[in-house]
C-alpha cells in the first residue's frame, strides 16, 4: 500500500453538467472540440463546493470530482484555484436491471476504468445522489472486494420502496417496489457510510441499510452571507430593482423545475394581487419550456410591478437580492437541506417554507419561521396575507444557524468520517 501520498477523495456525480438549465451560457470552465461544439462544467456543483470547504480546513486530503458527460469524447480535467480537480468522462446511456425491472440511466465505462486503475491506492469513493442507477452500479462493482471505502451521500429525500408498498398501486407497481427494496438492500450493504440531510431521509435510509448512518448537510460561508449592513444599503438595492420602500419583499431563489411549485406560488400571489403591499423576487434558471411558462404566468404581476424575474446570479449579486428582501420563501415538495434557505438564515431573514428538508427540521425544533402545506394552496394565500398584515415570522438565532451550517462546522463532520474510514482501511488517519 502506498502511504506516502495523501488519501484522495473521489467524488462521483450521477448526472452530466446542467447544460439544459443554461443552454445559451458557457460553463465556468469549458473546452471547444474539433467539430466546433463545446463542453464544460460549472463550479457551483455541491462536490466542488464541499471540496473547497474541506481543503480550506485540512491539507491532508486531495479532492477530485468525476462527472459523466454525454458530450465528452475523452477525459477532460481542470484543477481549480481551490485545489479541487474536476474531470469530465465520456458517458453513454445504459439499461440497468433490477430483477425483471429495467431502468435507463447514464453510465461511463471510461470512469469505471479509471476508478479500477486506482485499486491499491489510498482513496475514498464518495458517491453523490441517492439512489441513482450509476451509484448502485459502482457499489455493485467495487463494494464486495472492500479495497477502498465507499461513502454515499444523499442530497434529497427519496422514500424507501417499502414505504410506498402500502399505498394503492397496480400489481406491477407492487412488484417493482419489492424488487427495488431487495436490490437496494443487497447492494447498499457494501457501503461503509451513508449520509442523509434531514430526518425523513435518515428514516428512509434505515429501512434499506443497516450500516453507519450520519446526518450531514451542505453549508455556506457565514462571513460572506451576513445580514444587510444598513437600511441605506437595503433601500439602494430595492431602488435598483424598482421596488418601493413600503413593500414586504418575498424572495425565491431556485432552479425552475416543477418540484419547486413555482407556478403554484405565482398563482397564489396573483390571487392576492389586489393588495399593493408586496413584491415577489424570483431568481434562478431552468429548462426553457418551464421558464417560459413561469414568465407567462407571472406577466400580470410583472406589469403591476409586483414581481421581478432576476437572471441566475451568485456571489455578491445574489447576496444583494437577499439584502433587498424581508422573507425567504420556498414551496418545494421535497428538499435535502435547502442551501438557499440556509443563506437566508445567515442573512437574518425569516423563512416561510413547506415542511420539508433539513432546514425545515431546524425551524420546527426551534419554533421559528412559518410553514405552508405542500398542496393546500388556499392556505398559502392566508399565511402570506398574515405576514403582510405584519405577523412576521421569527428568525433563527444566528448562533444556532452558524453552528449548524457554517462551512467550517459542516466539514468537521465530513473530515471525521474520512479519518475514520482511513483508519479502518489503511491503518491510520492522515497526520494533521
Amino acid at each position: 500500500m502506498n502511504c506516502t501520498s495523501k488519501p484522495k477523495i473521489i467524488n462521483i456525480m450521477p448526472h452530466e453538467p446542467a447544460y439544459h438549465y443554461l443552454p445559451d451560457e458557457k460553463p465556468d470552465f469549458w473546452w471547444e472540440k474539433e467539430d466546433g461544439s463545446w463542453l464544460g462544467f460549472w463550479t457551483r456543483e455541491w462536490p466542488d463546493l464541499l471540496g473547497e470547504a474541506v481543503l480550506k480546513q485540512t491539507d491532508q486530503y486531495e479532492w477530485e470530482v468525476w462527472q459523466p458527460d454525454y458530450k465528452a469524447d475523452k477525459v477532460y480535467s481542470r484543477r481549480l484555484k481551490t485545489g479541487v480537480v474536476h474531470k469530465l468522462f465520456p458517458a453513454q446511456d445504459k439499461v440497468y436491471y433490477s430483477g425483471v425491472i429495467s431502468e435507463k440511466g447514464i453510465n461511463s465505462e471510461a470512469l469505471i476504468t479509471h476508478l479500477s486503475a486506482l485499486r491499491g491506492k489510498r482513496i475514498i469513493l464518495q458517491l453523490h445522489g441517492f439512489p441513482s442507477p450509476l451509484n448502485l452500479e459502482l457499489i455493485r462493482i467495487f463494494g464486495p472486494t472492500k479495497e477502498f471505502p465507499i461513502f454515499l451521500l444523499s442530497h434529497g429525500t427519496k422514500a424507501a420502496p417499502i414505504k410506498e408498498f402500502f399505498g394503492f398501486h397496480r400489481p406491477l407497481t407492487y412488484l417493482k417496489l419489492l424488487m427495488e427494496q431487495m436490490n437496494y438492500s443487497s447492494i447498499l450493504q457494501y457501503a461503509d457510510v451513508i449520509g442523509g440531510q434531514n430526518l425523513a431521509s435518515l428514516d428512509n435510509i434505515q429501512m434499506i441499510y443497516r450500516g453507519r448512518i450520519e446526518r450531514l448537510n451542505m453549508g455556506c460561508d457565514f462571513d460572506f452571507w451576513i445580514p444587510v449592513p444598513s437600511d441605506e444599503i437595503k433601500r439602494d438595492v430595492r431602488k435598483k430593482l424598482c421596488i418601493p420602500d413600503n413593500r414586504t419583499v418575498f424572495l425565491v431563489a431556485s432552479f425552475f423545475v416543477t418540484l419547486k411549485q413555482l407556478d403554484k406560488l405565482i398563482n397564489v400571489f396573483k390571487n392576492i394581487s389586489k393588495r399593493d403591499d408586496f413584491s415577489l423576487i424570483i431568481v434562478g434558471c431552468g429548462e426553457k419550456s418551464y421558464s417560459d411558462f413561469l414568465h407567462s404566468l407571472a406577466r400580470e404581476l410583472v406589469v403591476q410591478n409586483k414581481a421581478v424575474f432576476h437572471p441566475y446570479v451568485t456571489g455578491e449579486k445574489l447576496r444583494s437580492l437577499y439584502w433587498a428582501s424581508d422573507v425567504y420563501l420556498s414551496a418545494s415538495k421535497s428538499e435535502g437541506c435547502s442551501v438557499s434557505a440556509i443563506k437566508a438564515m445567515a442573512c437574518g431573514l425569516p423563512v416561510l417554507t413547506s415542511p420539508v428538508g433539513g432546514t425545515g427540521d431546524m425551524m420546527k425544533k426551534h419554533g421559528v419561521g412559518k410553514f405552508i402545506p405542500i398542496k393546500n394552496y388556499n392556505k398559502w394565500a392566508s399565511v402570506i396575507s398574515e405576514i403582510l398584515d405584519k405577523e412576521m415570522p421569527k428568525t433563527l438565532d444566528l448562533r444556532l444557524a452558524r453552528d449548524a451550517y457554517d462551512w467550517p462546522n459542516v466539514v468537521k463532520r465530513f473530515i471525521k468520517i474520512f479519518d475514520d474510514l482511513c483508519r479502518k482501511y489503511y491503518g491510520e488517519a492522515p497526520k494533521v
